[in-house]
């Protein structure tokens, strides 16, 4: 298509162009092209004779006159040709990081090889008619050689207009990507993505990772934090070591630095910490603003400063003190730094792409150049989220941190339609009559189902949804849509840089289980190469320490045992971890909130093991508190069990002894539910055991109770003085 156009318009701009001289060059042009093709052999024979006299004096006239007609010297010309190249790389740039564009760069290529085939011609013809053509002649041919520059000018726009409105049109990615080229140059010394992963590791230092005591703490105090447990790789021989040979013969010449303790940077502007200028222009909503000169602390509120400052140095963070208040706030500095990192590398890639097309162009050999800048699979970006809805809040800040004005978003009506609210909600907030908390109400408005998974493709000015998992740069899944597709294929998890798990109080609400189950199949040897060049990966990441490499990020509102321990245990990173442990104030502890007046008793049991405080408690408990409300006077008690496995072996306790009590958990249907807390309302259940995922879910409001028991700490403090405030 792009060869017929550009045919029918040269054809239209030699018989309609801007100079009116058809009888004057180009004529004569044609005639004596024709003449010396049907010619006498003598004439050809004597003209090939005096144009082999004239061939080095006419050789370097062109050289002459194209320095001369571009600029004075041949120092001016050498930036401006090199940055020419680089943009007409922008096609190709693209082969690694998207293979669907295969089909325009060959398009591009073949008219690149028309129009050199067309102005060599153009050359002989010039040459064999050097003997008859007078100074007007040579005008008139110069005159065409520009015509010809412009109109191939002008067709390499068209064409270029043509691929991006067929890209849009199919929904590709873009093809016309300009790698920046300032990335290896703009403070490789102090960027803090170059330092993390442009660096081998040395043996002392994976020494001490894989030991069973890799960290040294220390504790911190920054004013929106507060304390700060900090845990740095211990101390390593930092003595000179020669370098490791390691995979495919290779040696490294520097190593990674391991972790120091963080210092908070003041009046710094963001840009400066290594963040593209494009997120920051876009972070920066007020009009007329310079964002190249704001500070960190003008575009950022203090506990996002913070933690930015904490997850640009690729830190583990585990912060449990996550709100529906603040949750936007952090939710804007993971995705910020997951974009970050993920422009980063596609500027890397798409800028070792353009120079290796530019040593090919030039007749380079490219054996000796070797450039270390992918992983086994693209997908960096890993985001764990529970429901729905939170997904949709991701990618709208996403799109927000990303796009510019004229961005877009593709796939963008199907994401809303199986991602946006259901119709079935819309009729369940207008028939709304009972309360629920603001806690619930943020996390459970919108689409709360907890199956999905979803990759997005970055590019420039474009946001793909729904890119396929090995074409991806961010995947947003929740645990039971990702275990769905690990049985199957965990190949897309082998090169994971950054991982974020958001609302991890949720994720063990539902099943945590499968959050274990992900991080079992992280970097593990993929079964297929996936188009992979092994040439082009990170020597690390062949070594299998991708595991010390990689960022974990752990938000939750509660302090969870369960989350501490995989912070600790599951995350090895060389840079440090950081760990948020601020004390409980008397003023905000939850026992305050209860506002009717009941004697509060708690009981400590013995216990040597913490693995065997399950056994302990079901038998302090079966003996000692269980026998007291066999009594007449203790009937409507509730008892509130938050594990589901304590209740399962309460419950058949309760079968065995012949207890009267009714029983209420998540796998409860609405229909019986309805029936139970009837009859332990009326007193004909004198127990009823209440699961804390059943409140979680539902937060029913359960009436007739005269008595609770919690067999154990609820795990969330807000639900005391809920259930609490329920008693009659």
């Amino acid at each position: 298509m792009g060869r017929g156009r550009r045919g029918s318009k040269r054809g239209n701009f030699k018989n309609h162009g801007s100079r009116n001289s058809s009888s004057r060059g180009r004529g004569n042009f044609k005639n004596k092209r024709k003449f010396n093709r049907d010619g006498d052999r003598k004439k050809d024979a004597e003209s090939d004779n005096k144009r082999q006299k004239l061939q080095p004096e006419k050789e370097s006239e062109p050289l002459v006159e194209e320095s001369s007609s571009s600029s004075e010297s041949e120092e001016e010309v050498k930036p401006y040709t090199k940055l020419l190249s680089m943009f007409k790389s922008g096609n190709r740039a693209q082969q690694v990081l998207t293979s669907d564009e295969e089909e325009s760069e060959d398009v591009g290529s073949e008219d690149k090889s028309e129009e050199a085939d067309s102005r060599s011609e153009g050359d002989s013809v010039s040459e064999s008619g050097d003997e008859g053509m007078d100074e007007d002649d040579i005008e008139d041919e110069d005159d065409e050689e520009e015509e010809r520059d412009l109109l191939g000018v002008q067709e390499a726009d068209e064409i270029e207009e043509d691929h991006e409105e067929l890209d849009e049109e199919e929904h590709e990615d873009e093809t016309e990507e300009e790698p920046s080229g300032d990335e290896e140059e703009m403070g490789s010394s102090t960027d803090p993505y170059h330092l993390h992963y442009e660096r081998e590791m040395s043996e002392s230092l994976l020494e001490t990772l894989t030991s069973p005591k890799p960290y040294q703490t220390q504790e911190l105090n920054w004013k929106a934090l507060g304390r700060m447990v900090v845990h740095l790789p211990a101390k390593v021989d930092r003595k000179m070591e020669k370098p490791k040979p390691v995979l495919l013969g290779e040696t490294t010449e520097k190593y990674v630095i391991p972790g120091t303790l963080p210092i908070l940077k003041a009046g710094i502007p963001l840009v400066d910490y290594g963040v593209k200028s494009q997120l920051c222009t876009n972070l920066d909503k007020r009009p007329l603003s310079d964002s190249s000169t704001q500070t960190a602390e003008e575009l950022l509120s203090p506990l996002q400063h913070e933690i930015f400052s904490l997850a640009n140095e690729y830190r583990d963070i585990y912060y449990p003190e996550m709100n529906h208040l603040n949750s936007d706030e952090i939710r804007t500095v993971y995705c910020l730094h997951s974009l970050n990192h993920v422009m980063k590398s596609r500027d890397k890639v798409l800028l070792h792409n353009a120079k290796l097309k530019k040593y090919k162009e030039n007749g380079q050999s490219t054996d000796d150049v070797e450039f270390r800048d992918q992983g086994l699979v693209r997908p960096r970006v890993l985001i764990i989220a529970p429901l729905r809805n939170s997904a949709v809040k991701i990618v709208e800040k996403l799109a927000s941190l990303l796009l510019p004005v004229k961005g877009q978003i593709i796939n963008k009506d199907r994401f809303y339609k199986e991602f946006g609210e259901e119709k079935d909600e819309e009729d369940k907030k207008e028939n709304k009559k009972s309360y629920k908390p603001e806690d619930y109400e943020a996390v459970f408005t919108g689409n709360t189902d907890d199956s999905f998974r979803i990759g997005i493709s970055v590019a420039k000015r474009t946001l793909k949804l729904y890119a396929g998992f090995y074409k991806a740069d961010i995947l947003i899944a929740s645990p039971l849509g990702a275990r769905t597709l690990l049985a199957d294929d965990f190949d897309f998890l082998c090169s994971i840089e950054v991982l974020v798990i958001d609302q991890t109080d949720i994720l063990y609400m539902q099943n945590w289980d499968h959050v274990l189950h992900i991080f079992q199949h992280l970097h593990l040897q993929p079964r297929e190469q996936h188009d992979t060049d092994l040439g082009r990966v990170r020597l690390w990441a062949l070594n299998g320490y991708s595991a010390h490499y990689r960022q974990n990020l752990i938000f939750s509102s509660v302090a969870l045992p369960e989350a501490a321990a995989l912070f600790s245990r599951r995350g090895t990173n060389f840079a440090g971890k950081v760990r948020v442990e601020n004390v409980v104030l008397p003023s905000a502890t939850t026992v305050c909130r209860v506002l009717v007046q009941l004697p509060q008793a708690f009981h400590r049991f013995p216990t040597p093991t913490a693995a065997q405080s399950a056994d302990d408690r079901f038998h302090f408990f079966t003996k000692k508190i269980l026998p007291q409300y066999r009594d007449l006077l203790m009937s409507n008690t509730l008892i509130y069990i938050p594990s589901y496995y304590d209740y399962v072996r309460l419950r058949n306790h309760l079968h065995k002894e012949e207890y009267n009590f009714g029983q209420a958990c998540e796998y409860t249907p609405d229909g019986k539910l309805a029936q139970v807390r009837n009859r332990f309302f009326l007193g004909k259940k004198r127990l009823l055991l209440y699961t804390e995922r059943l409140h979680f879910y539902r937060r029913l409001t359960m009436k007739g109770i005269h008595h609770v028991v919690f067999y154990q700490l609820p795990t969330f403090p807000n639900f005391y003085p809920e259930l609490c405030n329920l008693l009659q």
